[in-house]
This record gives structure tokens, C-alpha cells and sequence, in this order.
């Protein structure tokens, strides 16, 4: 299964050095420093098809912390720029983007779609059995 977090972390990494903006991947740490990025896994909505494929759709949450100076325009300069560079990861395509400001931070929203095939457990083979010999010129 392709780590969707991993892969937008990449592609924010493209625009965003990390020299300048911290990202979080897990829980943000206290006393962080702004302007820095959180990523989040909303929830995940999974559809069994048959064959055992798997349709698994991630909603993911990318939240901006911008600096203090002029926050609001920080966040709808960040949300023009998520919007073109989180349309398509390296391995997905991004739908139902949108995003909302509350309290001055960015809330960017974007679903992933992918497909997985369930592995089968291991298929038990039967045994064979097989005799070696030579046969005798005499026919015996």
C-alpha cells in the first residue's frame, strides 16, 4: 500500500524546504515554530471488490501554522499553492480538494484513492510422488 503521508510530505518538500518549514507527521510537538505544516489522516473509507481488490480512500487534513505576520494572507497564498501541488502525488491522484481557515490556520483538504490486492495466505500444494529407476536391458 503506498504511504500517503509519505508522499505528500515529498511534495511539500518540492516548495517548502525544510530549512524554513518544519513538518509533522505524528502530533505537533509543544512550543513548535511557526510557519511549519501537520499532516493528518482524517479517516479511511474501504470497499471490497471482488478478486480481493480493495478500493481504500484516504482523507487527509494538511494544516499551515503561518508565521504571525499578516496570518490570513499567509494561509490563502499557501492554499493557492497546495491546491496545484497536491492535485497529484508521485504514485496518486488528490480529489475533493478544498480548504477553510479557522483561527488562522489552514485547513487544507484532499482524498487519495488506491487500490489494493488482498495477498492470499499461503496455498497448500499437494504432494507428489515420483519413482526413479532404470530399466534393465534384459527387460527385467
Amino acid at each position: 500500500m503506498i504511504n500517503v503521508v509519505q508522499e505528500i510530505v515529498d511534495k511539500l518538500r518540492t516548495v517548502y524546504p525544510s530549512a524554513r518549514y518544519d513538518i509533522y507527521t505524528e502530533r505537533i510537538e509543544q512550543g513548535f515554530s511557526a510557519p511549519c505544516f501537520s499532516i493528518r489522516q482524517l479517516r479511511a473509507d474501504v470497499t471490497p471488490y471482488p478478486s480481493g481488490l480493495h478500493e481504500i480512500v484516504q482523507h487527509m487534513d494538511v494544516r499551515f501554522f503561518p508565521s504571525d505576520g499578516r496570518p490570513q494572507e499567509q494561509c490563502r497564498e499557501t492554499a493557492q499553492t497546495l491546491t496545484l501541488l497536491l492535485r497529484r502525488t508521485e504514485s496518486l491522484r488528490g480529489s475533493n480538494l478544498s480548504w477553510e481557515i479557522t483561527d488562522e490556520v489552514l485547513h487544507f483538504f484532499a482524498d487519495y484513492r488506491q487500490f489494493v490486492r488482498e495477498v492470499p495466505e499461503d496455498i497448500p500444494m499437494e504432494n507428489l510422488q515420483t519413482t526413479v529407476g532404470t530399466e534393465n536391458e534384459n527387460g527385467s
